[in-house]
């Protein structure tokens, strides 16, 4: 009969864990410390294990060499020894294993590696499939190193995490000095102690693959941010964060500028300029004015950038969009200040389609409109503000609106007294497609569109999730008004 002690049940936890032959062995908190990790390799087979988790549990260097000498490990790909004890030398043997060669990453997270052992593992010939090494919450940069590892980085490391650390600008020049970045796709310094001699180094190294850089937290300053705007070698930065440092607005409007080039760069394509969801902010918006690289796009997105009024009259100044016809600013909070700005400039003769759904505008923004130079609008959306009746009545009556085609209007708390007046419109005779759903329309708002002789044109129309009745739906199936449509929703 087994005694029932810690070792006996680490024992058997280790005997049913391994027997059950998964490709993921995850034994974290456990507690194995460096003696469970020996048995472990010593007296199990681990040929079927492709990924192992050995977080949290009290490993040192003994335990990583354990790992770095079991022959069976030959086929693991994923190694996840976060949060132990592991050091220099532990780094160093898992380095120089002859067994863990698939190794495509490797996390070392809030461990007790220094600069040796990092950069043993970044240019070991031994993990030849390593692509991804987490050394955050480690200490880099505690102890300068006099001697550094011989030969080139690992061409295949894409990613490399060194976030956290004690990084300063002596350690920083010294690992550009090695060729450590060169490979990378992906490098985290943020929240270390870099200041500006540092990036000017770092901007310096011959990068070759970079496209994300992370620098927040640290203490850069205006020529440091000058010396990575000016770089020859960040000319594939899509991505680069420098949140929280020491720069003033003419390195912020320097780096923004830089991260706007990219940015084009990245995602123009045919014209088209699709920026949703990149955090420009004001800033950005007043950064992306500037560019002159805005001359040949014809269609420009910035939904979800958290801009206001501000960015937009930015926008709207820019003497680079005179040739465009599409501009979405979906969700942005610019209200009405920022359509009166939109509709103030002369920025945008040729614009056909505009979209601010979900904007924050109110009718006088939506009056600002009518009363504008863009009268080329074919298609508008103005879905997802609080608009109410009086939206119909201003869309019905104004000149402006008369070359709309398609009109999307739902979630605008339009009621029946609203509908009524689109279905009078005669400004709105090329309107073929009207969408209205999740409103407050009613039976004698369908009962004022089966009657009325406006909207020639139409032949698209939603009313889905309004107010039905068993009366709308006669309406709906009787009314010619309604059955002459190509296509009705409700």
């Amino acid at each position: 009969m087994e005694h029932d002690t810690p070792d006996a049940r680490l024992v058997r936890r280790l005997r049913d864990a391994v027997a059950e032959k998964d490709a993921t062995l995850d034994l974290r908190y456990e507690r194995m410390g460096d003696a469970g990790v020996v048995l472990l390799t010593r007296f199990c087979d681990l040929s079927h294990v492709r990924l192992l988790n050995l977080g949290w549990n009290g490993i040192t260097d003994i335990g990583a060499r354990a790992l770095a000498e079991c022959p069976s490990l030959s086929g693991l790909t994923h190694l996840q020894i976060d949060t132990n004890q592991i050091g220099n030398e532990g780094a160093q043997v898992i380095a120089q294993s002859e067994n863990l060669g698939a190794l495509q990453l490797i996390n070392l997270t809030n461990n007790r590696v220094g600069d040796a052992g990092a950069l043993e593992l970044i240019k070991s010939s031994n993990l030849t499939s390593l692509a991804y090494l987490e050394l955050e919450l480690n200490r880099l940069g505690f102890k300068r190193l006099t001697k550094f590892p011989d030969g080139p980085a690992n061409p295949n490391l894409r990613w490399l995490n060194l976030r956290r650390n004690k990084i300063r600008n002596e350690s920083l020049s010294d690992w550009v000095q090695t060729g450590a970045f060169i490979p990378l796709e992906h490098l985290n310094l943020g929240w270390n102690y870099i200041e500006d001699a540092g990036v000017q180094a770092l901007a310096a190294s011959p990068f070759k693959r970079l496209n994300h850089l992370l620098l927040d937290r640290n203490w850069i300053g205006d020529a440091g941010a000058k010396a990575l705007a000016a770089s020859k070698n960040l000319t594939n930065i899509r991505h680069l964060y420098m949140y929280d440092n020491q720069y003033n607005g003419e390195g912020e409007r320097l780096l923004m500028d830089l991260r706007i080039r990219q940015l084009v760069k990245t995602h123009l394509k045919d014209g088209h300029l699709n920026l949703n969801g990149q955090k420009l902010e004001n800033g950005g918006l007043r950064a992306l004015a500037r560019s002159e690289a805005l001359q040949g796009v014809k269609s420009l997105s910035l939904r979800n950038n958290f801009f206001d009024h501000t960015g937009l009259a930015e926008i709207a100044a820019s003497p680079h969009l005179k040739n465009l016809e599409a501009l979405n600013l979906m969700d942005n909070a610019f209200k009405d200040k920022g359509m009166v700005a939109l509709c103030e400039a002369p920025t945008f003769p040729g614009l056909k389609s505009l979209n601010v759904e979900g904007c924050g505008i109110k009718i006088s923004g939506l009056k600002a409109l009518a009363l504008s130079s863009l009268k080329n609008l074919e298609t508008l959306n103005i879905s997802g503000n609080d608009l109410g009746d009086e939206a119909g009545k201003v869309l019905a009556n104004c000149e402006t609106f008369s070359g709309l085609k398609t009109l999307l209007m739902w979630s605008t708390w339009t009621q029946d007294l609203g509908f009524k007046a689109l279905s009078s419109s005669r400004q709105l005779g090329k309107l073929e497609e009207l969408r209205l759903s999740k409103n407050n329309i009613g039976v004698l708002g369908y009962q004022a569109f089966s009657e009325a002789e406006g909207l020639p044109a139409l032949k698209v129309l939603d009313l889905r999730r309004n107010r039905h009745s068993a009366n709308s739906y006669i309406l709906f199936q009787e009314s010619p008004r309604f059955t002459r449509l190509k296509e009705l929703q409700a």
